[in-house]
């Protein structure tokens, strides 16, 4: 009689009977953990190549919060990406000793391998969305401080009412950053300063109108229905620094070497207004501060060479269908504007309709 709490004895062959249904559960149990350990390493994979490109975003702006933002996801979660990532490869990819996303030795160079991967995807994904839902839509980016400029206001309602088959969506940021995106090709096309190279893109200039001078209305500048650039010398004017050397050069250096005592502002455009006209001092005025009615009178500078120059935007080798069709309206809307016209020198022709040609400006 068998102890109680011991097993019962069984002979040789019943032990083998149960040992043989064991035996076969054992290697189904080793296939299916086969199956699911390459399933759970694909699904580490893809998280793996979503955090690279996290990453890079993160590196890029310089910012947690920022690249969250341009991620739509919250900082807290990208945070724990991150470092989810830093675990895997063995290394700190960030110094956390700074409030700024700063890269140790080992991220930076990590970060210039990234970039392939990071390229790569955002290809995939504009290929994806040209030949998917995505293939009538266009994102279009536009610059903050181009809101004033009518042809911008002509070319959205263009869009909009000789291609209605055309989903148009606006994204608004400065100028450096819509051209980074349009690198980036996480935008179509967009309207923005112009840049020094501009090399790898087709572009159409718009707008290419000469600053005015905005002066205090007690200044005895005031008076004179016109300026020159002697008036200009020892003037204090405000003048923001922005991000844009071509822009900087052809809207501000005239000013600055006619002698303008330069008053910096660090927060833009429109704080520099703001500036100039809590100080009561003199502003160089692209063009928006028309629509605001202020104390500081426009004079025109008969003699300067500065000059305001907006373009619109592409990647030269995007050939999509929306895109050509919002090309055209780019052209009319600036042979309209006297900016374009057929014997300008083409850079890159592209096929748009019967008879027509684009080109980039130079």
């Amino acid at each position: 009689m068998a102890h109680v709490g011991m097993p019962a004895p069984v002979d040789v062959h019943e032990r083998q009977l149960r040992r043989r249904p064991f035996r076969l559960e054992t290697r189904r149990s080793a296939r299916i953990a086969s199956e699911w350990g390459s399933a759970e390493q694909r699904m580490r994979m893809d998280q793996d190549l979503r955090r690279l490109v996290q990453f890079y975003h993160v590196a890029r702006a310089k910012s947690l919060p920022a690249a969250a933002f341009k991620l739509g996801v919250e900082p807290t979660w990208l945070s724990r990406q991150i470092k989810q990532l830093e675990s895997h490869l063995g290394f700190l990819l960030f110094d956390r000793s700074d409030r700024n996303a700063t890269l140790t030795p080992e991220g930076a160079e990590f970060f210039e391998s990234v970039k392939e991967i990071a390229d790569a995807a955002r290809r995939v994904e504009s290929v994806a969305r040209s030949l998917g839902a995505g293939k009538n839509e266009l994102l279009f980016g536009l610059a903050d401080s181009s809101f004033w400029l009518p042809a911008r206001k002509a070319l959205l309602e263009a869009v909009s009412k000789c291609h209605p088959e055309i989903v148009l969506k606006t994204v608004v940021s400065d100028t450096t950053e819509l051209m980074n995106q349009l690198r980036d090709r996480e935008i179509d096309m967009c309207l923005v300063g112009r840049l020094h190279d501009m090399e790898r893109y087709d572009f159409l200039t718009i707008h290419n109108g000469s600053p005015r001078l905005l002066v205090p209305e007690e200044s005895p500048l005031a008076k004179k229905p016109q300026l020159s650039m002697a008036d200009i010398s020892e003037l204090d004017v405000a003048i923001p620094l922005i991000d844009n050397d071509y822009s900087f050069e052809t809207i501000y250096g005239p000013f600055l070497g006619a002698g303008a005592r330069p008053h910096w502002v660090s927060e833009g455009p429109l704080a520099a207004f703001h500036f100039a006209l809590a100080n009561r001092i003199c502003l160089v005025a692209w063009g928006f501060e028309d629509s605001v009615n202020s104390s500081l009178l426009p004079k025109e500078v008969i003699d300067s060479d500065a000059r305001v120059e907006v373009v619109v935007a592409m990647n030269a080798d995007d050939d999509r269908e929306a895109v050509r069709k919002v090309w055209q309206d780019v052209v009319a809307i600036a042979a309209k504007a006297g900016q374009h016209s057929p014997d300008t020198h083409a850079r890159r022709k592209r096929t748009t309709a019967p008879g027509s040609s684009i080109s980039g400006v130079n």
